[in-house]
């Protein structure tokens, strides 16, 4: 092998190979390549593919100009540009070799010249074009690299807590998803247990939110010490943790549980000037195969932590036995419900259609949930119960997807528009990706509906409007349910932009007696006909109402007059 001209200087300059078997072209292109040695170049001859291999496998090279005037030059191409790796190669041809210089560049070639009437601009030009191009791939190669490193370091801080470094409510819903779908698949079960600090808000009070933090993280790091590597351990707010164990029975959790609130009660805290014994009441759950959110798992959840609570703090308890505790006419029947949400046992569904009143075709049905028969089995009574006892959500999916499969029965048809009912803080609470896995994935844009009552809404609409337009842009329509006159629902027309608006059944009733409603009405039609939003009206029960709406220019419409929920 033979350098040419490699000096001290030139130590820094780009390497180049040039491999060249023919001595009469070698000549040739050495005297060309002298030429161009001081444009930055460093140069380097080789007589044999052999050695030009040896040398590239030594490395320090960054450009090998190949000629094919060797036995078989594709094959000689493949071999060395597989020991190149990522140096470029140039290729050099002759007239009856440019095919084969183009197969080389369909193979990995930076380019190939020809050899006739080649001097050394053109070649340093080639050169350099092949080294930049190097160096730029390399440079976006690091560049993209630390930029993947980067956004894995924010998603990982994105999921956890920033005091005790595990998880937080999002790492948390990720985990949860994870190892439900695992669940599924192999077939086991997922045990939740839920760690509330007994009595904190004294610790705050009385050494102040610095002590308390310190509190939390020698917690944390006793729950990391107690259970495994493939647990998941979460900060839910305050002092409350959830940890998720995979493949665990019911049995195993309660014995988990029970070494954690030893582990947080046997051994006080000590700090620089107070001894603080801190203690925890547990609830532990084994994850029904249904559930939808982080808030179905919490307000199961916590039922077993209330369990502690009333039966003393400082213990382990399952939720088992809640019932005996509750001090009201609702707690026979509260059992009933709450056993059958941690059975995965929902409710059922009743519908109701929906009128084009012109020609009183049904264009749609509103399907409606229903509790257990007893106490809880209509909706008002249900929801009332679920909101006490921090069960809104929960129940409200499981209502939800009730409603979802009663759409699939036979005697519906399919090509009609469903209507299902949500409440804002589940909207809230559920996230919408999720939220949209309820619905068939086969529907049809503008084939479901979910209906908001408006006499849900807390304060400014305007929280809910991120989540309605996504709602929208996935599909699903949106309708503003049980509008009436107050003073809030302009606002909550205007801020949600609804597809449809449905009048609440009061404004709707006797209105063919009482000209008052019907100007309201007629008012009404304006202001949602400018929104572009389609009316419906709620509660009709007889004949002259219906040609009343109709009259006012209400299109469409529900009620008693065709029959009750069914």
């Amino acid at each position: 092998m033979e350098s040419i001209g490699l000096t001290q200087m030139e130590l820094k300059k780009t390497k180049v190979l040039l491999i060249e078997e023919n001595p009469r072209e070698a000549s040739t292109l050495r005297e060309v390549l002298r030429e161009a040695a001081g444009a930055n170049f460093a140069m380097e001859f080789t007589d044999r593919l052999s050695k030009g291999l040896t040398r590239l496998g030594e490395g320090g090279v960054d450009l090998v100009l190949l000629s094919l005037s060797t036995e078989n030059g594709l094959d000689a191409f493949l071999r060395v540009k597989e020991r190149a790796g990522r140096v470029p190669v140039l290729v050099l041809s002759n007239s009856e070799e440019e095919k084969v210089a183009v197969e080389a560049v369909r193979n990995g070639a930076h380019d190939y010249l020809m050899k006739a009437g080649i001097d050394h601009r053109a070649l340093v030009q080639s050169m350099r074009h092949a080294v930049e191009l190097k160096r730029t791939e390399e440079a976006l190669k690091d560049a993209t690299f630390r930029l993947e490193a980067a956004t894995s370091r924010l998603e990982t801080l994105a999921n956890i807590d920033a005091l005790t470094e595990v998880l937080n409510r999002i790492g948390l819903e990720r985990a949860l998803q994870s190892e439900f779908n695992r669940a599924q698949r192999q077939g086991w079960n997922v045990v939740a247990v839920m760690i509330d600090c007994d009595d904190f808000d004294r610790i705050n009070a009385s050494l102040g939110h610095a002590v308390g933090d310190v509190v939390l993280k020698e917690i944390s790091g006793r729950l990391r010490d107690t259970v495994r590597p493939t647990d998941h351990i979460a900060r839910i707010g305050g002092d409350e943790f959830l940890l998720l164990l995979p493949d665990t029975r019911l049995a195993e959790g309660m014995l988990v549980a029970e070494k954690i609130r030893l582990s947080v009660a046997e051994s006080p805290l000590r700090l620089a000037s107070e001894t603080i014994r801190v203690t925890a009441s547990l609830g532990v759950l084994a994850l029904p195969y249904e559930f939808c959110s982080i808030e179905e798992v919490l307000s199961l959840a916590r039922l077993a932590v209330r369990e502690s609570k009333l039966l003393g703090k400082n213990r382990v308890s399952s939720g088992e036995k809640h019932k005996q505790n509750v001090e009201s006419a609702d707690k026979e029947a509260l059992s009933e419900l709450t056993e059958k949400l941690r059975k995965g046992d929902c409710f059922r569904a009743v519908s109701m259609p929906l009128f084009k009143l012109d020609d009183e075709s049904i264009f749609g049905h509103e399907i409606l949930s229903r509790g257990p028969a007893g106490a809880f089995e209509m909706p008002d009574d249900l929801f009332r119960v679920s909101c006490e006892y921090n069960l809104l959500t929960i129940v409200d999916l499981r209502c939800l997807k009730t409603c979802l499969n009663a759409c699939l029965d036979p005697k519906f048809d399919q090509n009609t528009q469903f209507h299902v009912n949500l409440f804002p803080s589940t909207i809230i609470d559920t996230p919408i990706d999720r939220l949209l896995t309820l619905f068939p994935p086969n529907r049809k844009p503008g084939s479901f509906c979910i209906e908001i009552s408006e006499q849900q809404f807390i304060g400014d609409p305007a929280y809910l409007r991120d989540h309605v337009a996504a709602l929208k842009e996935n599909g699903i329509l949106v309708a503003i349910d049980d509008v009436g006159f107050g003073r809030s629902s302009l606002e909550s027309l205007i801020i949600l932009e609804p597809d449809i608006v449905k009048i609440d059944r009061k404004y709707v009733s006797g209105i063919a007696d009482e000209p008052a409603k019907a100007r309201l009405l007629r008012r009404l039609v304006k202001v949602v006909n400018a929104l572009g939003a389609e009316l419906i009206a709620e509660g009709i029960e007889r004949r002259d109402e219906l040609d009343l709406l109709l009259e006012i220019g209400i299109e469409f419409g529900q009620g008693w007059y065709w029959g009750k929920p069914a």
